[in-house]
Formats: structure tokens, sequence, C-alpha cells
């Protein structure tokens, strides 16, 4: 049978599995526990989780914020993760995809992000997003909107 994949914005009870997810990521769970600030994230609606079959399998947690050198708000992607056991299956291009959409959406006029992994830098390249700091280690990514939004437009996708 085949995984129903399912991106959607976090609720209160996908914070367990978050939780999970964070300690996946990080090979450990801290005694004082993330679950409180996992649901203030979902309540501020910055939070996106991907569930196959009720199971949430990766999440994209992003933050809006006022941005005074683009002059308006600005989302920053903080928290990307899928799990090991479903890379590979186009459940972070979902959901980088719906971050963005949502970002641009809110009346972000930028979405940045940075990183010290090569394939996540890689996803973020692929979907339009530019290296715009020096070689320090940590890649330091921004959305090309415009581009973004030419490449949308040809797909006949609808830009929010």
């Amino acid at each position: 049978m085949s995984k129903t994949l399912l991106v959607k914005r976090a609720l209160k009870t996908d914070a367990a599995g978050v939780d999970d997810l964070l300690s996946e990521w990080f090979d450990w769970k801290p005694i004082s526990g993330r679950l409180k600030s996992v649901q203030r994230a979902a309540r501020k609606k910055e939070l996106l989780v991907a569930e196959a079959d009720s199971r949430v399998v990766g999440f994209i947690h992003y933050l809006m914020h006022e941005d005074i050198i683009d002059g308006g708000p600005n989302a920053f992607i903080s928290a990307f993760y899928v799990s090991e056991a479903e890379r590979g299956k186009g459940v972070g291009t979902l959901l980088l995809e719906k971050a963005t959409s949502d970002s641009l959406a809110r009346g972000a006029v930028g979405v940045e992000t940075s990183t010290i992994h090569m394939r996540a830098k890689q996803l973020y390249e692929r979907h339009h997003f530019k290296q715009t700091m020096g070689d320090i280690g940590e890649a330091f990514l921004e959305l090309d909107i415009a581009e973004y939004s030419q490449v949308r437009k040809r797909a006949g996708l609808t830009e929010h």
C-alpha cells in the first residue's frame, strides 16, 4: 500500500511527532524537552509538517520578522528536517514549496536561510535560493523571488 503524503500547517497535536524528529536529527533528547517551543511555533502558524499515513515524517519552521534591510517582512527558515527513511521521496521539496508560497502569501518580501549541509544547500538551490554570503562554512541563501515567480508562472502554478 502506498503512503498518503500530506503537508499542512502544524497543530498542537503534531508537537510530539516534531519533537521525535528533532531527537532523531540531533541524536539526543534534552531532559527539558521542546514540546512547548514546538507548540508555540504551531500556534504562531510558523511550522509546517509532512505526514505519511498520519505520522509526522518531516517539518519546516520559519519565522516571519520585520527586515529593515529589505524594507518589509521577511521569512527565515530556521529548522528543516525530513526523517532519514523518507528522504529522496519529495517530502523536503513539498515542505520547502509550501513554506515559500505560504511566506509570500503572508507578505514576505524575502525568504532566507542558512545551512552547513551540502545536500540541503543543493535542495535550496534547486528551488531558486541563491547563496548571498562568502564561503565561511555556512551558506546563507536567499530566495530569488523573481525567478521563483517566473518559473511557477510558466508552469501554470498559482503564486500563493
